[in-house]
């Protein structure tokens, strides 16, 4: 995640690893990682 604008992205694209923002271009970037273990389970469908 940037820490700048926000954006939420992957930071691996096929073999290149992303270093800054696609969108603002920041290189303030923030680690997320996915709790599989959760119960909350958030999907990117539309309904």
């Amino acid at each position: 995640m940037c820490k700048l604008c926000g954006n939420v992205f992957s930071k691996k694209a096929g073999v290149a690893i992303i270093s800054s923002c696609p969108q603002c271009h920041g290189t303030s970037l923030e680690l997320i990682t996915l709790n599989e273990n959760s119960d909350e389970v958030y999907l990117d469908e539309l309904d």
